[in-house]
């Protein structure tokens, strides 16, 4: 598929409708995880040239707001802030995009990356509702903005003692 002259709508469509070469249900070609940017598209559906994607990694401060009571649980407040912005070429060729692996949390900061396309996201963008867990697995989350392909969160290691 030709994609050099796609708007960046368009072409965010096409790329977050690419389903991987693994058949499983439900799989994108373009995938971001633990290990960074992944490219497995279907071969029917495969860009005939290289697509600059965009991944922006940004720490995730966390400050605990609330204690938990018997009633409800802790409350905590988000502050982000950038890590860094870079620009990948992905595909045509299958494999890991190198150097787009997420940075490891650490104690009361965890990290959130986003692949996305066209202009960088403003703050108000990212989440403010993020699932505090007791493990760094990094959970998908939702950004809002045009151009967001897709979203990691990885919460620092035991929350509770922030």
């Amino acid at each position: 598929m030709k994609t050099a002259a796609m708007s960046v709508e368009q072409l965010t469509g096409y790329l977050k409708e690419l389903r991987s070469a693994s058949g499983d249900y439900q799989t994108k070609g373009l995938m971001l995880d633990s290990s960074g940017l992944n490219f497995t598209p279907e071969d029917i559906k495969r860009p005939c040239e290289s697509v600059p994607v965009k991944l922006a990694h940004y720490w995730v401060d966390l400050k605990k707001t609330h204690a938990a009571s018997f009633v409800s649980g802790a409350r905590y407040e988000y502050s982000y802030t950038l890590i860094g912005i870079a620009s990948h070429a992905v595909g045509p060729q299958d494999g890991r995009v190198p150097d787009t692996a997420p940075p490891g949390p650490s104690v009361c900061r965890g990290t959130l990356s986003v692949s996305y396309l066209g202009e960088d996201l403003p703050l108000t963008a990212l989440p403010y509702d993020l699932k505090l867990v007791d493990t760094t697995a990094p959970g998908p989350v939702t950004v809002r903005g045009d151009g967001v392909l897709s979203a990691i969160y990885v919460s620092p290691p035991h929350p509770d003692s922030c």
